[in-house]
């Protein structure tokens, strides 16, 4: 069983590691800016507001992931705070695009969703910029018993798929606890507090990650969640 106490460092530790890098290139641009001001220019003033626009959106984000999961939540602003995180931490090449289920049909999409399935499905966006480094396109639909989630990198290049941390997600038993693993026994532990399960595979381009839930005691879309 993994210690309470540790889990807490090794996500505290993630969350500080998340929020450096743009909380850091904002303090640099005000040094700069208190040094000599005459020297601020329209370049400067847009790395200060988009760095802290970044580091708003992963707090935003990281609440959702990390925090306790409220009664409900809204998509339309879960989208807004899952695609506003997608495009903090992408790369020269872009956010990842994501595809939701489509609103018009009640079946298929997510709403009046729990706050603890939004919880779950954050992580597992969280587990996709993990495991598929170069991540172009993540994709979320409803299954029959529950939620699928595919991630996929850029079609062109070669993708360095991380087997470990998709092994991880498919078999947690025996793992050990480290800064590289906690976000993998993290989402697992969410999903099987809700009395759910998940499968991981590696697919040509990414990962698929299937997370199957009793109808009973899970709220995706139409169904109940127990909190």
């Amino acid at each position: 069983m993994i210690d309470p106490l540790t889990l807490t460092q090794a996500l505290c530790t993630r969350l500080c590691h998340d929020l450096a890098g743009p909380i850091g290139a904002v303090s640099a641009g005000i040094e700069l800016v208190g040094g000599d001001p005459s020297q601020v220019d329209a370049e400067m003033l847009q790395l200060i507001a988009s760095s802290s626009n970044a580091a708003t959106q992963k707090l935003k984000f990281l609440r959702v992931a990390l925090g306790t999961p409220a009664a409900s939540g809204s998509m339309t602003d879960v989208k807004a705070t899952i695609e506003g995180y997608l495009a903090s931490v992408a790369g020269l090449s872009g956010a990842a695009a994501v595809s939701w289920p489509a609103d018009r049909d009640p079946e298929s999409a997510l709403q009046n969703t729990s706050g603890a399935a939004l919880q779950i499905l954050a992580n597992l966006i969280v587990m996709a910029i993990e495991v598929v480094p170069r991540l172009r396109k993540v994709m979320i639909s409803v299954i029959q018993d529950g939620l699928s989630i595919e991630a996929q990198g850029e079609i062109s290049a070669r993708l360095d798929q991380r087997l470990d941390l998709i092994a991880l997600l498919a078999d947690p038993n025996g793992a050990t606890l480290t800064p590289k693993t906690v976000q993998a026994l993290y989402t697992v532990g969410l999903i099987a507090q809700v009395g759910g399960s998940l499968s991981a595979v590696a697919v040509d381009g990414g990962c698929r990650v299937n997370i199957h839930y009793n109808r009973a005691n899970a709220k995706i879309g139409d169904h109940v969640l127990r909190e």
